[in-house]
């Protein structure tokens, strides 16, 4: 597993780091109006993306037969989809600006439409094949290619624009930076060929795929729909930075583990799956506590650090977004289990409750920043009992679940009383105690077990 999590970190790493310096540089010469146009326009592609997701890669990852076959009609369904997005958001992009009372969010709109061009070309085919023989360098040169060309790009066009499309502008070049890495590293030559009964066969399990991204979406936007929506797109300028960061490191650190842990899952027997999820849950938990501590206790100092002045109000943001970005790291973990093992559904299940917890509470103050965080909080709170459920279906024992849990829960009591003697001190506890209570409780670290985790190769 050395091997795999190695290319897969540097991955995550490497995409999270250029996103930092985007931010954190372009914060000092766009404002958070900007920042707001730019999200509003994204949160527009991202739907049409997400809620269209067809969920064929994983299909084809997780097929036990002659996977081959279906390369034609995964890239021929795959291209087909993304000129039609792209026609789709070019035509509604005035709509998109009346919905968010802005007509720069229109306009900003018809440019990001054209990502959705070189996006679709993106050869399936690599990621199909990474993933399934765990060949995941190929998959980190086209991702940190893609991340450093979107830092470029937006960095070099902020000198000329100075506005929101710096933004959306790099975006586009780095889809055609992904779109060319994806043939160097894999060339596919696609024929002129088309199977509907490949078609059905893909459709069938990744319509549970495209729940989970349909329903993500809503996780991922519909926080920031509301406020750009009901607040503008100043405090979504806000709200989008804080939100960057409270969920930098989270969703990345799960997908990262995921897209090792799935195969894994896929081909692992019931004492290995209990085994590498209560590790994977340990190491989440550490990970999580070293991320969690900063944006928790020294939120503001935080935000003035690395936005600089004029941007404290997402310091308020931030606290809840943060308790948010833990608890949906606690609540991805049933991901790769239950898709490796054909149970797809289970994830479906429990990411359904969140965006209805959240709408519940949101609705009470929908001007509310600092209001709308802590409800996206409340709403991966519910999503925890069926996601621990969830695993217990796919064979983990509850003990297996519960105890990770017991070192990062004490480390942060431990810090709250700190807290009020001073800040910095429980940024430093709180990693420090769970990784002192993991020892104490295991007697080893889950994410140096994690390494020796045996990968087997499929055919």
């Amino acid at each position: 597993m050395k091997g795999p999590l190695f290319w897969t970190l540097s991955s995550r790493i490497s995409i999270q780091v250029f996103a930092l310096l985007r931010t954190v540089i372009l914060a000092r010469i766009l404002t958070p109006y900007d920042f707001g146009v730019a999200t509003s326009a994204f949160i527009a592609y991202q739907m049409l993306d997400m809620m269209t997701f067809t969920g064929f890669t994983t299909a084809l990852t997780a097929y036990k037969g002659d996977f081959r076959r279906g390369y034609p009609t995964l890239w021929w369904s795959s291209v087909l989809r993304g000129l039609i997005l792209a026609f789709l958001l070019y035509l509604s992009a005035d709509l998109i600006g009346a919905f968010f009372n802005d007509r720069n969010v229109g306009y900003t709109a018809r440019i990001v439409a054209l990502a959705f061009i070189p996006y679709s070309l993106v050869n399936p085919v690599l990621i199909v094949e990474a993933t399934r023989f765990f060949r995941f360098e190929r998959i980190f040169v086209v991702e940190f290619a893609e991340a450093l060309m979107y830092f470029v790009g937006a960095f070099s066009f902020s000198f000329i624009f100075r506005d929101y499309r710096a933004l959306v502008f790099g975006f586009v070049v780095a889809g055609v930076t992904k779109f060319i890495f994806s043939y160097l590293m894999r060339p596919y030559l696609p024929p002129l060929s088309f199977s509907f009964k490949w078609l059905k066969r893909m459709f069938s399990f990744g319509i549970w795929v495209n729940f989970t991204f349909v329903i993500n979406f809503l996780l991922m936007y519909l926080d920031r729909t509301v406020v750009g929506k009901f607040a503008g797109q100043t405090v979504l300028g806000y709200y989008s930075n804080a939100q960057r960061f409270a969920f930098m490191a989270p969703p990345q650190i799960t997908s990262m583990l995921s897209r090792v842990l799935f195969p894994y899952f896929v081909s692992a027997n019931d004492e290995e799956t209990e085994m590498a999820y209560g590790i994977y849950l340990r190491t989440v938990l550490l990970i999580a506590s070293l991320f969690f501590a900063p944006m928790f206790f020294w939120n503001h100092g935080l935000v003035n650090l690395l936005l600089g002045p004029g941007w404290e109000p997402a310091a308020d943001i931030l606290r809840p977004l943060s308790v948010a970005g833990l608890l949906a790291m606690l609540s991805n973990t049933i991901s790769p289990l239950s898709q490796g093992k054909g149970k797809p559904n289970l994830d479906v299940l429990r990411l359904s409750v969140i965006p209805v917890v959240f709408v519940l509470f949101a609705l009470l103050h929908l001007r509310d920043g600092v209001w709308i965080a802590w409800s996206l909080s409340l709403g991966y709170a519910a999503s925890l009992p069926l996601s621990f459920f969830g695993a217990y279906i796919c064979g983990v024992s509850i003990s297996s679940i519960l105890l990770p849990l017991l070192p990062i829960a004490s480390a942060f009591i431990f810090s709250s009383l700190a807290y009020s003697f001073y800040p910095l001190l429980s940024v430093l506890f709180m990693p420090l105690l769970t990784l002192v209570g993991e020892l104490l409780l295991y007697r080893s670290i889950g994410a140096l077990e994690l390494l020796r985790l045996k990968v087997r190769r499929r055919p």
